[in-house]
């Protein structure tokens, strides 16, 4: 596995346990990617579906971005 790979996961890890807030932002971006699942086993969407899909996506973008400051911060901490 690469090294980059490894150091992420470690850090996500610490994060999960050291940070609740954390905790909560991936276990919401999980659920709302159960939640998008559920569209996608479909072949067609109403118009008011896809407007559903489509605000998940954004809330679930939002989630890993917001993620992703917290990981590039404990990451400036652990050099």
């Amino acid at each position: 596995m690469h090294q980059l790979q490894v150091s992420e996961d470690a850090l996500k890890v610490k994060l999960r346990k050291d940070d609740p807030h954390y905790a909560e932002l991936e276990l919401a971006h999980r659920r709302l990617d159960d939640q998008l699942m559920r569209y996608e086993l479909h072949v067609y969407l109403s118009p008011e579906d896809e407007q559903v899909r489509r605000e998940l996506q954004k809330k679930k973008l939002a989630l890993k971005d917001q993620m992703a400051v917290l990981l590039r911060k404990q990451a400036a901490l652990a050099n």
